[in-house]
C-alpha cells in the first residue's frame, strides 16, 4: 500500500510564469477578502503541553501543505517534496500549492481549502510553506510573522491541527535581487520563525539547511533551477529535511478543535 495523496494545484500559463512572484488577479481577490480579517497582533498563545507521541510510527492521519511554487515543485517537474516523504501505509497527504501563492491568500483561504481536510480521528498536520511572496510583494517580516503567521498558527491549531512552519529557502531570481530590502526581511522573518513566539508545534529551519539553505547561491547551486526554485535535487533534499519532523507529528494524538 502506499499513502493517499491529492493535490490542490493552478497550472495555467499566467501563473507558472508568477513563479513564487506577484500574484494573479484571482489571487488578489482572495487577498482582498483576507485582509478583511483582524489582523491586530495576537497574544503570545498559553504554554501547551508537550504531545506524547505513539509509539511505532503512525498508521492514519492527514497532512497538508499550504504552500506556493516551491510546494507545487515548479523547476522539478512537479516533483513535490511534501508527496515523497516515505510517509506509512494510511497517511493521506493533501498539497495544497499553488504558483505565486502570498502565505495571506492561505490564511484567507484556510476555511475553504485547508481546514476540511482534517481528520477528527487521527492526528492532522498543516505545514506552512509559504511566505516569500508576501516578502517580494512588498510586506515587511514583522507584518508577515505577527499579523498573517501568528494569526495562521492560531487559528490552525484552533481548528485540530498540529503546525510545522518553514523558514523561507533564499532567493537570487531578478525580482528578488532588484531590491536589497527583500534580502533583509528574508534574513529577519527566518530570525521570527526560529524563535517561535508564534507557538508553532514544529519549526522546520529548511534555511539553515547546508546544502540547499543560506550557505548555497541560488542563482549557481546544482539545488536551483532559476535562482529560485528548487530543481529536483532540492526537492528530495527538502523530503529528507521533512520527513523526520512531520512522521513525528503524525505519531501525535488526535489535537480536540477548540471550543
Amino acid at each position: 500500500m502506499r499513502a493517499v495523496f491529492t493535490r490542490h494545484l493552478l497550472t495555467g500559463a499566467a501563473l507558472m510564469l508568477a513563479a513564487c512572484g506577484s500574484s494573479s488577479p484571482d489571487e488578489a481577490t482572495a487577498i482582498a477578502a483576507a485582509s478583511q480579517l483582524n489582523t491586530a497582533a495576537m497574544p503570545t498563545p498559553a504554554p501547551r503541553a508537550t504531545p506524547v507521541p505513539m509509539k511505532g510510527p503512525a498508521t492514519a492521519g492527514v497532512l497538508v501543505q499550504a504552500g506556493d511554487s516551491i510546494g507545487v515543485g515548479l523547476g522539478a517537474g512537479n516533483w513535490a517534496a511534501i508527496e515523497h516523504l516515505g510517509l506509512p501505509p494510511g497517511i493521506k497527504v493533501h498539497n495544497v500549492s499553488v504558483s505565486g501563492q502570498w502565505m495571506l491568500t492561505g490564511l484567507g483561504e484556510r476555511d475553504k481549502n485547508l481546514f476540511p481536510h482534517r481528520d477528527p480521528d487521527h492526528p492532522s498536520v498543516l505545514l506552512i510553506q509559504q511566505g516569500t511572496n508576501d516578502l517580494v510583494g512588498g510586506n515587511s517580516a514583522d507584518y508577515l510573522y505577527e499579523n498573517i503567521l501568528r494569526p495562521f498558527v492560531a487559528k490552525a491549531q484552533a481548528a485540530g491541527f498540529y503546525v510545522a512552519v518553514d523558514t523561507i529557502l533564499p532567493r537570487k531570481d531578478d525580482g528578488w535581487v532588484a531590491d536589497p530590502q527583500h534580502e533583509r526581511e528574508r534574513l529577519n522573518y527566518n530570525k521570527l520563525v526560529r524563535a517561535n513566539t508564534v507557538g508553532a508545534d514544529t519549526v522546520i529551519d529548511i534555511a539553515s539547511d547546508p546544502e540547499i539553505g543560506d550557505r548555497v547561491d541560488p542563482s549557481m547551486s546544482v539545488m536551483y533551477a532559476d535562482g529560485l526554485h528548487p530543481r529536483r535535487p532540492g526537492q528530495e533534499r527538502l523530503a529528507q529535511i521533512y520527513a523526520k519532523p512531520l512522521a513525528l507529528m503524525l505519531r501525535y494524538p488526535p489535537r480536540a478543535p477548540a471550543s
